[in-house]
């Protein structure tokens, strides 16, 4: 006991109570997991929600349902529908929990590069403004946003390879392999930095001939990767999925999803020209990003080896080209740029240990107000770049929830149908048409009865398959409730679609020729009109007749 009392007054544990509240805080008001927020719409978000609440009910994923993303994604969203079963609860704590070991590893950082206590401190209070920066973090619940501390502590052991010789405890090489598992099984395209990271630093120990210390690296490494992706194997084995696991995460993803079909050199240069225009078009990102990186590559005061030196800065290199490698510019989503943040946080750091050198700080005793005084700051310039708070339900009857024109309380589509499908006690069997999971599934609480549950953002010709097994399923009546979209003011039977493949407001690929077989066996029950992502969308619920 005297041990645990001891731990709980040392300084990390007051310092990590301290970012534990404000992260807390801070995520109540800029995630759309929160509690705060009427509903989470993000189609991402839901579609895990939905494929994990699967898993959870004996549905195996790429083999009975199909989705893209790797299983840690859905195991996670499968956890959080045993805690809430129609809520992202679980998943708003484990927003926090990141943002708080990101926060967390900028102190640690701080003090690693001699910064003061409170000067480290104060870093990290600012840091969120990283982390929470919009339209890179959106919803929430980003793969990208879950990586941000893996990614941290990896620049962290590259500082500290630098300060001990490369000699580090063997315990931070197992823990980097069961990263790299968890990132491979989640998203690959995230894995660049790790992979620059250990061709730099196997080459370097094969080179200088120190093959203990070459043992040590890859068995313990290779231990946590195992130990991380062996129970999915035996997953997918026992449950006959593995060939298609393989098919859907590794093949569909490449061949189909990505946009860019040009050879490996060329998609290495398109990627170059996307992170090119991503720092020139934000004067912070380029002075973070580029300037920033520039001054702690050749500062002595941070790599003391050209080796580390050099591996920190193709190590950054390697997670931004290979993060959006295969995507054309114009065709990439924001949120994939949020993992370039992680490349602004030792600038950021090693900028805060330039200014506090200045600035003389108070003693401890002293330190509250400038303590609070920098939370305000942050707080400031965090609302300053992510406004996600204003829809939440802070602002009652926002655009987000509807466009009825009433002081009367309302809800989204998804709660109002949601609670309709559940209040006719039929069996809720139900299909999202046409556009990425719209939270219908979700809110509903129905499980997805069909392999293709929801449309993706790839067009129609690209894998027709898709839509034409939901127009099938619609033909032949197989569901109680069918659930799409079209833009405000235009009807299913007079909405043709915009070329193809979904269209900004997640809208679906048209549904004029739908209209005769869904009418034909189902009846319109609601209609409900809200803004998502700027376009006002009506959203249309039909019952079997």
């Amino acid at each position: 006991m005297k041990r645990i009392g001891t731990h709980l007054h040392s300084k990390n544990s007051q310092v990590l109570g301290l970012l534990t509240i404000v992260g807390v805080f801070i995520m109540t008001f800029c995630s759309y997991t929160s509690p705060a927020f009427y509903f989470d719409t993000s189609p991402d978000n839901n579609a895990f929600f939905t494929v994990g609440k699967a898993m959870m009910h004996g549905i195996v994923p790429y083999k009975d349902i199909f989705e893209q993303k790797g299983p840690y994604v859905y195991f996670l969203h499968g956890l959080a529908y045993l805690v809430s079963n129609r809520s992202f609860l679980l998943i708003f704590v484990y927003e926090i929990a990141t943002l708080v070991a990101a926060m967390f590893l900028v102190y640690k950082l701080g003090q690693l590069l001699r910064v003061s206590q409170l000067g480290a401190l104060l870093i990290a209070l600012l840091s969120p403004l990283l982390f929470l920066y919009h339209p890179y973090y959106d919803y929430g619940d980003t793969v990208e946003f879950f990586t941000l501390p893996l990614l941290i502590s990896l620049i962290y052991l590259l500082v500290l390879l630098d300060q001990r010789g490369l000699t580090v405890s063997h315990w931070w090489f197992f823990a980097q392999g069961a990263i790299v598992g968890v990132v491979f099984l989640s998203k690959y395209t995230l894995l660049g930095a790790w992979i620059v990271f250990y061709l730099g630093l196997v080459g370097v120990l094969l080179a200088k001939r120190q093959w203990r210390q070459l043992g040590r690296v890859v068995g313990w490494s290779a231990g946590g990767f195992l130990l991380t992706t062996v129970p999915w194997l035996i997953y997918f084995l026992v449950t006959g999925g593995l060939s298609a696991f393989i098919n859907v995460y590794i093949l569909f993803n490449t061949k189909v999803y990505l946009t860019s079909s040009v050879a490996a050199f060329s998609n290495l240069v398109q990627s170059m020209t996307v992170v090119s225009q991503f720092f020139q078009n934000n004067v912070l990102f380029f002075l973070l990003g580029v300037v920033g990186t520039l001054l702690v590559t050749f500062q002595r005061d941070v790599f003391q080896h050209n080796f580390t030196r050099g591996l920190y800065l193709l190590t950054i290199l390697g997670c931004d080209l290979f993060a959006l490698y295969g995507y054309q510019a114009g065709a990439v989503y924001q949120y994939y740029e949020l993992i370039y943040f992680a490349g602004f946080v030792l600038p950021f750091v090693y900028l805060g240990k330039l200014f506090f050198a200045r600035v003389q700080l108070p003693n401890e005793n002293e330190d509250t107000f400038v303590i609070l005084a920098t939370l305000l700051i942050s707080l400031f310039l965090v609302l300053g770049v992510n406004n996600n708070v204003t829809n939440s339900k802070i602002f009652p009857n926002n655009a987000s929830i509807t466009e009825k024109a009433t002081a009367k309380p309302q809800q989204p589509a998804q709660l109002v149908f949601g609670h309709m499908m559940r209040a006719a006690h039929a069996p809720l069997t139900m299909l999202n048409y046409g556009s990425i999971d719209m939270g219908f599934y979700t809110a509903s609480g129905a499980v997805p009865s069909t392999y293709f549950f929801q449309n993706y953002n790839i067009s129609q010709a690209s894998a027709p398959q898709i839509l034409q097994s939901q127009v099938n399923l619609i033909k032949q009546g197989q569901v109680e409730w069918v659930v799409l979209n079209t833009p405000a003011g235009k009807t299913v039977k007079q909405w043709q679609g915009g070329g193809g493949r979904i269209s900004s407001g997640n809208l679906n690929p048209g549904t004029a020729k739908l209209a005769k077989p869904l009418n034909e066996n189902y009846r319109e029950v609601a209609q409900h009109t809200q803004m998502f992502e700027g376009v006002s969308v009506t959203y249309w619920l039909y019952r079997l007749r």
